[in-house]
């Protein structure tokens, strides 16, 4: 008892002295309506290929904004209304990509270059935006928990909207990488042909503690300080935020990849996260070079083991 009890002491110390940054740190983490998006950048300075890359992505967002758009909204289990962009291919097609976008950001815009290559290759795109991102409504960021749920309730709405006969990939970049690898392991409609998960994270702890790491922040009091506060206001443990046991389930091929580079979401999760996957057809891409959510961008490497995916499979 006696040391539990210094813990605790010590713990509430360390939360006081860590005063407004931790706070602002934590509600930055939650909610995607507050805080300073400069908290948790920590690439490198950037490159000739960040350059090149950015320049790429922005002439597609742009024609990908200039193509004919199609809006969709659903409700989510808790009542939150949510958003959708649809691309269609550049020919008719059955084929269809549930593109599942990361933390922070947005259907259309994490899946700019990507979304460009599945029209060009005959695939129709789905891009949603999570629930507290976008177009959708909600203010707390679960990190795939209750993301995966609606992502589910988005592949029941495809089928009722595009017909039962369609052939969905799931494609997930950071969170919703993560998102997708929780999504295999769940009970998923027949239409699910294989997933990609590009850059996503083992376990929310083990993720966290490496970014209050690289905030300077005590990872051990930073996250049960962050834990609490999610279970109060967002209402989900951070702890039963486990993308691998998802996998460790799966029963759908998946093709892991991840830009050795990444200074976010460690590089070392994707062999994780590739050797507990129990599929006998998976495939694993490292993207030399690239930082994070840039494998598709720094390399054809994995547009090319998708388009290997889809030969195989669709």
């Amino acid at each position: 008892m006696g040391k539990k009890i210094k813990f605790l002491v010590s713990s509430a110390l360390t939360v006081g002295a860590l005063g407004a940054a931790a706070s602002e740190t934590i509600l930055y983490l939650l909610s995607n309506k507050n805080g300073d998006p400069n908290i948790t950048r920590f690439d490198a300075e950037e490159s000739d290929l960040d350059k090149a890359i950015e320049r790429v992505r922005e002439e597609d967002h742009e024609w990908l904004l200039s193509q004919e758009l199609t809006h969709y909204y659903t409700t989510s289990s808790d009542g939150l209304k949510l958003h959708a962009t649809y691309l269609p291919a550049a020919v008719a097609s059955k084929r269809f990509a549930l593109c599942i976008h990361g933390y922070r950001c947005n259907g259309t815009k994490e899946f700019d270059s990507i979304s460009r290559f599945y029209h060009e290759e005959g695939v129709n795109c789905f891009m949603i935006d999570h629930r507290a991102h976008g177009e959708s409504e909600g203010k707390y960021i679960t990190y795939g928990v209750k993301e995966s749920e609606d992502c589910i309730g988005w592949l029941k709405f495809m089928r009722r909207e595009f017909g039962e006969d369609i052939q969905i990939i799931l494609h997930g970049v950071s969170m919703g990488a993560a998102t997708v690898m929780l999504m295999s392991g769940k009970l998923l409609p027949n239409n699910v042909v294989f997933a990609v998960s590009d850059c996503g994270y083992s376990t929310l702890k083990d993720q966290l503690y490496h970014n209050f790491k690289q905030s300077h922040l005590p990872p051990v009091v930073a996250y049960q300080l962050y834990r609490q506060t999610a279970k109060l206001h967002a209402g989900f443990d951070p702890d039963e935020c486990n993308p691998i046991e998802g996998v460790e389930n799966s029963n759908i091929p998946i093709l892991f990849a991840h830009g050795e580079d990444d200074q976010f979401v460690p590089f070392d999760m994707v062999y994780a996260n590739f050797d507990a996957c129990p599929s006998p057809v998976k495939q694993l891409v490292t993207v030399p070079g690239a930082k994070h959510a840039q494998a598709f961008q720094a390399d054809d490497k994995l547009r090319n083991a998708i388009i290997d995916m889809m030969d195989r499979l669709l």
